[in-house]
């Protein structure tokens, strides 16, 4: 590649390093379509409603409802662990776990809320129960 063919490379952050940033500093972002207005998870390039590549890293709400679970069971010395799928309140679905749950102690419908766990590299965001 020329010189000159380097003047037409846009520079663009990654929107995977700027998630996982936001989650180090203890707050979890998603992004806002500046176009459409649309909060959407997990991160991209671009609007997945109107394809709009303006869009701006905004606190994420952390209230969500149980869409679904399933409960993985016990294998050798691994203890069980569940697998949550959470309607979230800004109006997108996120798949997690809620760690301080036993088998059995979940349901549909649910109030959850989201939490950074920094005890892992990379963090991640977990629920737990609570809000609505």
């Amino acid at each position: 590649m020329s010189n000159s063919d380097d003047a037409c490379v846009r520079s663009v952050e990654s929107p995977e390093l700027a998630f996982f940033a936001a989650l180090r500093s203890g707050t979890p972002k998603v992004q806002c379509c500046q176009r459409c207005g649309k909060r959407f998870f997990i991160p991209r390039t671009h609007c997945p409603v109107c394809r709009s590549t303006d869009y701006q890293w905004v606190p994420m709400t952390t209230a969500g409802t149980l869409y679904s679970y399933s409960e993985i069971p016990p294998q050798g010395a691994s203890p069980g662990r569940n697998v949550v799928l959470v309607d979230m309140a800004d109006g997108f679905r996120m798949m997690s776990t809620v760690p301080a749950v036993g088998p059995g102690e979940l349901a549909i419908g649910i109030g959850l809320i989201a939490r950074v766990d920094a005890s892992t590299e990379p963090p991640r965001i977990v629920f737990e129960e609570g809000g609505k």
